[in-house]
């Protein structure tokens, strides 16, 4: 090696070719350390045994879950849904109300309001008219379960009618009788008077009443009067109308005084209504 002018250094050919030609030493491993010696196989065994274990019980497990037929998972919801019906049912039962002795329109209330259906059975006839028929038993019977929507088998029968009590017909009286059949000259001869009275001026019931009895009028029996009096079909109202008129016709009255005048019994004897009608007939 030369050392240049400056200060550089530089190879020879020579020393090229030297430093080519130079192999390495051998290579030899370094010592190991006693303290870390390389441990015996079967010490190894310690750890590598447990893990290849290991390794199996998962390959084991895994075939063991592929070869396991699949579980149904319906079957715990069936079960849940078992208990539920039972729970349903349970809640849905419903006791047959007592129905005996009741009429079968009480019976099919009852029952059809308690959820439950109406067949009626009968040994004669046909339940159509439900007030005439009487409950003997019904199936299921009273107080046992049926669910919601089943069907009561009601055994009826006809109600008795109690039996008609006799009508007993009153004996009329032969004077009756004869008036209702055909009234005798006496009734005739009265209603033709009633007629003619209240043609010729206006009465009251009480008042032509009194003219037909009155001994200074026609002097016909009471009763015999009454009778023309009602059967005459006179309208009261519209009479003691007509009074009234006839009173201010001939005098001038004020309204105390003609209603005095209208029911007084020296007067035409109206009634209190009538009298009231034949004022409010003439402005009053």
């Amino acid at each position: 090696m030369t050392v240049s002018s400056d200060g550089a250094c530089a190879i020879t050919a020579a020393e090229r070719a030297n430093m080519i030609n130079v192999q390495p030493p051998p290579y030899s491993p370094p010592p190991v350390a006693h303290e870390k010696a390389i441990k015996p196989w079967f010490k190894k065994k310690r750890i590598i045994i447990p893990a290849a274990a290991l390794a199996l019980i998962v390959i084991g497990g895994a075939a063991g879950a592929a070869n396991k037929p699949a579980s149904t998972p319906e079957a715990a919801p069936a079960a849940a849904g078992s208990n539920s019906a039972q729970n349903a049912d349970a809640a849905t039962a419903i006791e047959v109300p007592d129905t005996i002795g009741k009429t079968a329109k009480e019976a099919a209330a009852l029952l059809e309001n308690a959820g439950l259906e109406v067949d009626f059975s009968a040994e004669s006839g046909v339940v159509l008219d439900r007030d005439n028929w009487t409950v003997l038993r019904t199936a299921p019977a009273a107080g046992e379960k049926a669910k919601d929507g089943d069907t009561v088998v009601v055994s009826v029968e006809k109600t008795a009618k109690p039996e008609a009590e006799p009508v007993e017909q009153a004996e009329a009286e032969p004077e009756e009788a004869a008036q209702d059949d055909a009234p005798s000259l006496a009734h005739a001869n009265a209603l033709g008077s009633a007629v003619m009275y209240l043609d010729s001026m206006p009465f009251s019931r009480a008042g032509l009443i009194d003219q037909l009895t009155s001994e200074y009028g026609e002097a016909y029996p009471k009763d015999v009067a009454e009778w023309a009096v009602d059967k005459v079909g006179a309208d009261w109202n519209a009479e003691a109308a007509e009074a009234a008129q006839m009173y201010l016709d001939t005098m001038s009255l004020s309204k105390d005084r003609l209603y005095d005048q209208l029911t007084s019994e020296y007067g035409s004897q109206f009634t209190a209504e009538q009298a009231k009608f034949g004022l409010k007939a003439v402005g009053y």
